[in-house]
């Protein structure tokens, strides 16, 4: 069915745009333009599928039962950290500092900085490399702001075959953060 306006009709310039939208959604050139759109769909899902992956990652590394993790910042000292149970060891500089935290606190950290799936944006899996023998999947995501904190940029993590993470880093904070699994024990503060 073609609009046509009727002798009282105040638009007449509409007609030209009206059929232009019935040529534009006629069923030969329909069919591209869902496409299209499942196309998008398809690619907006994998994105919160890797949102998912993600966020499951870290929510794995706050229940690993010990990691050892090492920072570096730009203009600040390498600083390592070593997670056993619920005590965490901190050295930044010569020495061990042991800070004891509440059962299921280390959970309840990583929930308020990562809340769930859905508050990480630009998800996407952007390769694959090995990480000290390890192969990992890289993923590039931006976090959810902190209260009273500026927004973070665009970060990366590497998440290994057993869906924990095995480095991170940020461009934004010119971080890098290497986690270890295996053999991590407790240090001697």
């Amino acid at each position: 069915m073609v609009w046509k306006p009727s002798a009282h009709s105040r638009c007449h310039h509409a007609e030209p745009s009206m059929r232009a939208l019935a040529t534009i959604f006629a069923p030969a050139r329909f069919t591209p333009v869902l496409a299209a759109v499942a196309i998008l769909a398809q690619v907006q899902g994998a994105r919160a599928d890797d949102c998912q992956t993600i966020y499951n990652a870290y929510e794995a590394l706050s229940k690993a039962p010990a990691y050892r993790q090492t920072m570096t910042f730009a203009g600040v000292p390498p600083m390592e950290l070593i997670a056993v149970g619920d005590a965490i060891y901190m050295k930044h500089g010569p020495s061990w500092q042991k800070m004891s935290v509440e059962p299921g606190m280390r959970a309840a950290m990583q929930k308020q900085t990562m809340p769930s799936a859905a508050a990480l944006k630009a998800c996407s899996q952007v390769g694959t490399e090995t990480v000290r023998g390890q192969a990992a999947t890289i993923y590039q995501y931006t976090p959810p702001p902190l209260e009273g904190a500026d927004p973070l940029g665009p970060q990366r993590v590497w998440i290994g075959d057993k869906g924990l993470p095995l480095r991170m880093t940020s461009q934004q904070e010119n971080t890098d953060v290497n986690l270890f699994y295996d053999n991590v024990v407790a240090p001697i503060p």
